[in-house]
């Protein structure tokens, strides 16, 4: 049977994962100022019609380094990071070799990170972000794909 996969980019990732290590702290991390609880909880229901959560390589590095900017949960988020990755069924790496992301149109304004995704979607894997440039790249792709941040605008937070 076929494992039902989503992409989350870096930004959705980040929300996912300290929500998941601390609902209280999304209030607080100044790199989620747009989202609140409720937009934890509108992922998590998304998340819940499929089986699997792929990231990049690029996503996983953004996304620590983004924790690092507000140090209250990094040390549980880097647990809750370290067990979704080892659990090896929840959460999975796509890596692919920078020499064909870098030939992805989308690399010249999306950037690598982004382009890779792009790459995600032609691979029939839907993502989802609120940076709607990806997300106009993606859904071109992958119908399947979602604009969180107009969804969260839309339930508002």
């Amino acid at each position: 049977m076929s494992r039902r996969k989503v992409a989350l980019d870096t930004n959705v990732f980040l929300l996912f994962l300290v929500g998941l290590a601390d609902r209280a702290a999304i209030a607080r991390h100044k790199r989620l100022s747009g989202y609140d609880i409720g937009s934890y909880d509108l992922l998590c229901r998304l998340l819940a019609g499929y089986d699997e959560i792929v990231v990049t390589p690029g996503c996983l590095a953004e996304t620590t380094n983004l924790l690092d900017s507000d140090k209250s949960p990094r040390t549980r988020c880097y647990q809750m990071l370290r067990e979704l990755i080892k659990s090896g069924e929840a959460l999975s790496e796509k890596h692919d070799p920078a020499v064909k992301v870098v030939e992805e149109r989308p690399f010249m304004w999306l950037g690598f990170t982004d382009a890779s995704y792009v790459r995600l979607a032609e691979e029939g894997i839907p993502v989802i972000t609120s940076d709607f440039d990806l997300f106009q790249q993606a859904v071109a792709r992958n119908e399947s794909s979602i604009n969180f941040g107009a969804l969260v605008m839309n339930h508002g937070a």
